[in-house]
């Protein structure tokens, strides 16, 4: 039983550090937050941090693999072309709400793994997956596709807020991902 309630406690810090690095994200850059910032933000004593992450950026990437994961969730069951355009609707929809941590996982110091990292999730579904019509190989294909995602919405991110909507962003998606996929 001891077992049981040390792991509920694991869980809950572990959710609770999680949760206070999005809070944090809403009003700092990621690099202006310490680990202090994130234990005290989560009521989570110093060492108890240490006991889930190495340091910060283990956390970020822990966020981001769930981030990645919570995307392909939202977006997998849009996989045919002409249901590609509610997809992105819903991909773009979900960054705009989450633009504070968006911008940290994709233009700071994280971009690089979350790049890597939505390309790992994104094989994962294209593997289990026939190809749609496309003149592309299927690897090629998932390659540019996540590329294409990626770096639009980095770009998106980049631009002075309310620049573009989640609506416009998604209508260039759609365009961008499903021309260059389908037409030879």
């Amino acid at each position: 039983m001891a077992s049981s309630a040390k792991d509920a406690r694991a869980v809950r810090s572990g959710a609770a550090l999680r949760a206070a690095l999005l809070r944090l994200l809403d009003d700092k850059a990621f690099d202006q937050i310490t680990v202090r910032d994130i234990c005290a933000e989560a009521g989570v004593h110093y060492a108890t941090f240490f006991r889930h992450h190495s340091g910060k950026e283990a956390l970020l990437d822990h966020i981001a693999a769930e981030q990645i994961a919570t995307l392909v969730d939202l977006t997998l069951p849009f996989h045919e072309p002409m249901e590609a355009g509610r997809g992105f609707h819903m991909l773009c929809e979900y960054i705009e709400a989450h633009r504070s941590l968006w911008s940290t996982l994709l233009n700071g110091g994280a971009g690089a793994a979350m790049r890597e990292e939505w390309l790992h999730r994104a094989r994962i579904v294209s593997d289990a997956r026939e190809p749609v019509g496309s003149w592309l190989p299927k690897e090629l294909g998932t390659i540019c596709s996540v590329a294409l995602i990626v770096e639009t919405v980095s770009w998106w991110l980049k631009q002075p807020l309310h620049a573009y909507s989640a609506d416009q962003i998604a209508a260039i998606l759609h365009r961008v991902v499903t021309s260059s996929m389908l037409t030879p």
